[in-house]
Protein backbone atom coordinates (compact mmCIF):
# COMPACT_ATOMS: atom_id res chain seq x y z
CA UNK A 1 0.00 0.00 0.00
CA UNK A 2 1.52 3.41 -0.96
CA UNK A 3 2.13 5.79 2.15
CA UNK A 4 -0.83 8.63 2.01
CA UNK A 5 1.43 11.56 3.43
CA UNK A 6 5.49 12.73 3.99
CA UNK A 7 7.75 10.85 5.30
CA UNK A 8 7.25 10.90 9.69
CA UNK A 9 11.40 9.63 9.25
CA UNK A 10 13.74 7.81 7.50
CA UNK A 11 12.66 5.16 4.67
CA UNK A 12 10.45 7.26 2.64
CA UNK A 13 10.61 8.22 -0.95
CA UNK A 14 8.46 10.73 -2.50
CA UNK A 15 7.62 9.22 -6.17
CA UNK A 16 5.69 10.71 -9.32
CA UNK A 17 4.11 8.58 -11.89
CA UNK A 18 4.16 9.84 -15.40
CA UNK A 19 1.44 11.97 -16.39
CA UNK A 20 0.81 13.19 -20.36
CA UNK A 21 4.18 14.63 -20.61
CA UNK A 22 4.55 16.40 -17.76
CA UNK A 23 7.83 14.45 -16.56
CA UNK A 24 9.47 17.64 -16.53
CA UNK A 25 7.28 18.70 -13.33
CA UNK A 26 8.07 14.96 -12.15
CA UNK A 27 11.77 15.50 -12.70
CA UNK A 28 12.03 18.62 -10.43
CA UNK A 29 9.70 17.19 -7.57
CA UNK A 30 11.47 13.83 -6.99
CA UNK A 31 14.90 15.81 -7.35
CA UNK A 32 13.34 17.76 -4.80
CA UNK A 33 11.80 14.88 -2.69
CA UNK A 34 8.33 16.46 -2.32
CA UNK A 35 5.37 18.15 -4.46
CA UNK A 36 7.08 21.40 -4.79
CA UNK A 37 5.89 21.97 -8.62
CA UNK A 38 3.01 21.86 -10.36
CA UNK A 39 2.40 22.04 -14.45
CA UNK A 40 1.07 25.68 -13.99
CA UNK A 41 3.99 27.02 -12.07
CA UNK A 42 6.31 25.79 -15.08
CA UNK A 43 4.25 27.26 -17.10
CA UNK A 44 4.41 30.47 -15.81
CA UNK A 45 8.14 30.36 -15.87
CA UNK A 46 7.96 29.02 -19.34
CA UNK A 47 5.88 32.56 -20.66
CA UNK A 48 8.13 34.59 -19.09
CA UNK A 49 10.95 33.15 -21.32
CA UNK A 50 8.92 33.30 -24.03
CA UNK A 51 7.99 37.30 -23.48
CA UNK A 52 11.55 37.99 -23.41
CA UNK A 53 12.44 35.89 -26.49
CA UNK A 54 9.58 38.18 -28.66
CA UNK A 55 11.25 41.04 -26.76
CA UNK A 56 14.43 40.46 -28.52
CA UNK A 57 13.01 39.32 -31.68
CA UNK A 58 10.98 42.50 -32.10
CA UNK A 59 13.95 44.85 -31.96
CA UNK A 60 14.32 43.40 -35.62
CA UNK A 61 11.05 44.82 -36.86
CA UNK A 62 7.74 43.46 -35.87
CA UNK A 63 7.65 42.87 -39.94
CA UNK A 64 10.98 41.15 -40.08
CA UNK A 65 11.22 37.80 -41.67
CA UNK A 66 13.02 36.49 -38.43
CA UNK A 67 10.16 37.96 -36.10
CA UNK A 68 7.85 36.63 -38.35
CA UNK A 69 8.91 32.93 -38.59
CA UNK A 70 9.69 33.40 -34.83
CA UNK A 71 6.28 34.03 -33.87
CA UNK A 72 4.30 31.44 -36.33
CA UNK A 73 6.75 28.70 -34.55
CA UNK A 74 5.28 26.77 -30.85
CA UNK A 75 7.09 27.77 -27.78
CA UNK A 76 10.37 26.67 -27.76
CA UNK A 77 10.28 26.70 -23.24
CA UNK A 78 6.87 24.60 -23.33
CA UNK A 79 5.04 22.19 -25.36
CA UNK A 80 1.25 21.95 -25.49
CA UNK A 81 1.48 18.34 -24.25
CA UNK A 82 3.46 19.86 -20.83
CA UNK A 83 7.12 19.68 -21.63
CA UNK A 84 9.63 22.55 -20.61
CA UNK A 85 12.80 23.35 -21.84
CA UNK A 86 16.06 23.18 -19.56
CA UNK A 87 16.07 26.43 -18.94
CA UNK A 88 12.55 26.43 -17.48
CA UNK A 89 13.42 23.30 -14.84
CA UNK A 90 16.90 25.62 -13.92
CA UNK A 91 14.87 28.69 -13.57
CA UNK A 92 12.59 26.66 -11.21
CA UNK A 93 15.91 25.34 -8.87
CA UNK A 94 16.87 29.57 -8.29
CA UNK A 95 15.14 29.60 -5.58
CA UNK A 96 17.69 27.34 -3.53
CA UNK A 97 21.01 28.60 -5.72
CA UNK A 98 20.89 25.32 -7.35
CA UNK A 99 22.52 24.89 -10.75
CA UNK A 100 22.02 21.84 -13.67
CA UNK A 101 25.35 21.69 -15.29
CA UNK A 102 25.69 19.83 -18.39
CA UNK A 103 28.43 17.09 -18.39
CA UNK A 104 27.84 14.98 -21.28
CA UNK A 105 29.94 17.85 -23.33
CA UNK A 106 33.76 17.94 -22.66
CA UNK A 107 33.24 19.80 -20.02
CA UNK A 108 32.64 18.77 -16.79
CA UNK A 109 32.89 15.10 -18.02
CA UNK A 110 34.48 14.07 -13.90
CA UNK A 111 31.19 13.99 -12.42
CA UNK A 112 30.49 11.11 -15.09
CA UNK A 113 33.88 9.64 -14.19
CA UNK A 114 33.01 10.37 -10.58
CA UNK A 115 29.20 10.79 -10.34
CA UNK A 116 29.19 9.60 -6.13
CA UNK A 117 30.80 13.04 -5.68
CA UNK A 118 27.37 14.86 -7.17
CA UNK A 119 24.48 15.37 -5.35
CA UNK A 120 22.00 13.87 -7.77
CA UNK A 121 21.41 14.51 -12.16
CA UNK A 122 18.93 15.42 -14.00
CA UNK A 123 18.79 13.44 -17.12
CA UNK A 124 16.61 14.25 -20.82
CA UNK A 125 16.24 12.94 -24.09
CA UNK A 126 13.97 14.35 -26.55
CA UNK A 127 10.93 14.99 -24.62
CA UNK A 128 11.67 12.71 -21.20
CA UNK A 129 12.74 13.92 -18.10
CA UNK A 130 13.78 12.40 -14.92
CA UNK A 131 15.53 12.49 -11.84
CA UNK A 132 18.60 10.39 -10.04
CA UNK A 133 19.94 11.67 -6.92
CA UNK A 134 21.40 10.36 -3.56
CA UNK A 135 18.73 10.42 -0.43
CA UNK A 136 18.98 9.87 3.22
CA UNK A 137 16.85 6.07 2.49
CA UNK A 138 18.54 3.33 1.66
CA UNK A 139 18.11 0.01 0.17
CA UNK A 140 19.39 -2.99 3.14
CA UNK A 141 20.33 -5.04 -0.44
CA UNK A 142 21.58 -2.82 -3.32
CA UNK A 143 22.77 -0.05 -0.70
CA UNK A 144 23.70 -2.85 2.23
CA UNK A 145 26.89 -1.57 2.97
CA UNK A 146 25.54 2.36 3.30
CA UNK A 147 22.26 0.92 5.17
CA UNK A 148 24.69 -0.67 7.96
CA UNK A 149 26.49 2.85 8.82
CA UNK A 150 23.25 4.50 8.62
CA UNK A 151 23.88 6.35 5.05
CA UNK A 152 21.61 7.02 2.34
CA UNK A 153 22.07 5.64 -1.47
CA UNK A 154 20.94 6.66 -4.95
CA UNK A 155 17.81 6.29 -6.54
CA UNK A 156 16.26 6.18 -10.50
CA UNK A 157 13.45 8.04 -9.97
CA UNK A 158 11.88 8.14 -13.46
CA UNK A 159 8.52 8.28 -13.65
CA UNK A 160 7.59 6.03 -16.41
CA UNK A 161 8.75 3.27 -13.16
CA UNK A 162 6.04 2.46 -10.68
CA UNK A 163 8.37 3.34 -8.03
CA UNK A 164 11.85 4.65 -7.31
CA UNK A 165 14.11 1.85 -8.24
CA UNK A 166 17.72 1.86 -5.81
CA UNK A 167 21.21 2.08 -7.70
CA UNK A 168 24.46 0.54 -5.98
CA UNK A 169 27.17 3.13 -5.92
CA UNK A 170 29.32 0.69 -8.11
CA UNK A 171 26.84 0.86 -10.66
CA UNK A 172 26.22 4.36 -10.44
CA UNK A 173 28.85 5.14 -13.06
CA UNK A 174 27.69 2.41 -15.44
CA UNK A 175 23.94 3.62 -15.23
CA UNK A 176 25.07 7.53 -16.53
CA UNK A 177 27.47 5.52 -18.92
CA UNK A 178 24.84 3.52 -20.46
CA UNK A 179 22.58 6.95 -20.34
CA UNK A 180 24.93 9.00 -22.62
CA UNK A 181 25.20 5.73 -25.15
CA UNK A 182 21.55 6.26 -25.05
CA UNK A 183 22.09 9.82 -26.27
CA UNK A 184 20.79 11.15 -23.35
CA UNK A 185 21.65 14.43 -22.01
CA UNK A 186 23.17 14.44 -18.45
CA UNK A 187 23.02 17.48 -16.14
CA UNK A 188 24.42 17.40 -12.73
CA UNK A 189 22.59 18.65 -10.44
CA UNK A 190 24.74 20.92 -7.68
CA UNK A 191 24.07 23.16 -4.85
CA UNK A 192 21.96 22.62 -1.16
CA UNK A 193 18.69 20.39 -2.37
CA UNK A 194 15.62 21.34 0.21
CA UNK A 195 15.23 19.45 3.48
CA UNK A 196 12.32 17.32 4.71
CA UNK A 197 9.47 18.24 2.83
CA UNK A 198 6.37 19.54 5.43
CA UNK A 199 4.31 21.55 3.36
CA UNK A 200 1.56 20.01 2.77
CA UNK A 201 -0.06 16.37 3.94
CA UNK A 202 -0.54 14.44 1.02
CA UNK A 203 1.40 13.86 -2.37
CA UNK A 204 0.04 16.46 -4.25
CA UNK A 205 -1.31 15.81 -7.51
CA UNK A 206 0.67 13.34 -8.83
CA UNK A 207 2.84 11.80 -6.63
CA UNK A 208 3.05 9.45 -3.42
CA UNK A 209 5.61 8.64 -0.63
CA UNK A 210 6.20 4.82 -0.60
CA UNK A 211 8.92 2.99 2.14
CA UNK A 212 11.59 1.12 0.37
CA UNK A 213 9.71 -2.01 1.28
CA UNK A 214 6.63 -0.70 -0.72
CA UNK A 215 9.22 0.74 -3.87
CA UNK A 216 10.60 -2.95 -3.92
CA UNK A 217 7.52 -4.88 -4.06
CA UNK A 218 5.93 -2.79 -7.00
CA UNK A 219 8.87 -2.65 -8.85
CA UNK A 220 8.73 -6.88 -9.05
CA UNK A 221 4.80 -6.87 -9.07
CA UNK A 222 5.53 -4.75 -12.56
CA UNK A 223 8.43 -7.17 -13.21
CA UNK A 224 5.87 -9.76 -12.58
CA UNK A 225 3.44 -8.32 -15.47
CA UNK A 226 5.96 -7.52 -17.93
CA UNK A 227 7.31 -11.05 -17.73
CA UNK A 228 4.06 -12.65 -18.46
CA UNK A 229 3.48 -10.46 -21.13
CA UNK A 230 6.87 -11.37 -22.72
CA UNK A 231 5.64 -15.06 -22.64
CA UNK A 232 2.40 -14.52 -24.22
CA UNK A 233 3.98 -12.95 -27.13
CA UNK A 234 6.66 -15.27 -27.15
CA UNK A 235 4.21 -18.46 -27.09
CA UNK A 236 2.06 -16.37 -29.97
CA UNK A 237 4.99 -15.92 -32.19
CA UNK A 238 6.58 -19.32 -31.89
CA UNK A 239 2.71 -20.70 -32.71
CA UNK A 240 3.00 -18.56 -35.55
CA UNK A 241 6.29 -19.64 -36.47
CA UNK A 242 5.59 -22.74 -36.57
CA UNK A 243 2.22 -22.73 -38.53
CA UNK A 244 -1.04 -24.41 -38.42
CA UNK A 245 0.35 -27.66 -39.10
CA UNK A 246 2.72 -27.68 -35.50
CA UNK A 247 1.25 -26.69 -32.66
CA UNK A 248 -0.62 -28.97 -31.74
CA UNK A 249 2.97 -31.26 -30.43
CA UNK A 250 4.24 -28.28 -28.67
CA UNK A 251 4.63 -29.50 -24.85
CA UNK A 252 4.51 -26.80 -22.18
CA UNK A 253 4.59 -27.75 -18.52
CA UNK A 254 0.58 -26.53 -17.15
CA UNK A 255 2.47 -24.25 -14.54
CA UNK A 256 4.11 -22.33 -16.55
CA UNK A 257 1.73 -21.79 -19.45
CA UNK A 258 -0.71 -21.06 -16.49
CA UNK A 259 1.66 -18.07 -15.21
CA UNK A 260 2.50 -16.81 -18.12
CA UNK A 261 -1.59 -16.42 -19.07
CA UNK A 262 -0.74 -19.20 -21.88
CA UNK A 263 -4.17 -21.10 -23.08
CA UNK A 264 -4.67 -23.44 -26.13
CA UNK A 265 -1.26 -25.01 -25.93
CA UNK A 266 -1.13 -28.78 -25.20
CA UNK A 267 0.95 -31.43 -25.04
CA UNK A 268 1.50 -33.76 -28.60
CA UNK A 269 3.92 -36.28 -29.73
CA UNK A 270 6.01 -36.00 -32.89
CA UNK A 271 9.76 -35.37 -32.94
CA UNK A 272 9.68 -32.84 -36.21
CA UNK A 273 9.03 -30.20 -34.02
CA UNK A 274 11.22 -31.18 -30.83
CA UNK A 275 13.45 -28.26 -31.09
CA UNK A 276 10.94 -25.50 -31.71
CA UNK A 277 9.12 -27.37 -28.75
CA UNK A 278 12.08 -26.72 -26.73
CA UNK A 279 12.86 -23.14 -27.30
CA UNK A 280 9.50 -22.32 -26.87
CA UNK A 281 9.10 -23.99 -23.66
CA UNK A 282 12.81 -22.52 -22.62
CA UNK A 283 11.63 -18.67 -23.85
CA UNK A 284 8.38 -19.22 -21.57
CA UNK A 285 10.22 -20.29 -18.81
CA UNK A 286 13.05 -17.64 -19.18
CA UNK A 287 10.88 -14.80 -19.59
CA UNK A 288 9.00 -15.89 -16.19
CA UNK A 289 12.00 -16.03 -14.21
CA UNK A 290 12.82 -19.48 -14.42
CA UNK A 291 11.27 -23.08 -13.75
CA UNK A 292 8.38 -23.63 -12.07
CA UNK A 293 9.79 -22.73 -8.27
Amino acid sequence: RLSEGPPTAMGSLYHEKQVSLLCGVHALNTLLQGPYFTANDLRDIAAEFDQRERDLMKEAGVDSADFLRYMAEDSGNAAVDGNFSIQVLTKALDVWNVDCVPVTGTTHSEALVNPTDEVAFLCNLDQHWFAVRKTATASPTVHAEAFACGDGGWWNFNSTLPAPQPIGTTYLSAFLAQLREERYSIFAVRGNLPDEFRRFGDGGEHGRWVTVDEAAALNRESDRVKAAGRARNIASNMLAKLGAGGWGTIAVPASVAARGGVVGVTTGGGAANADEDAELQAAIAASLGGGDT
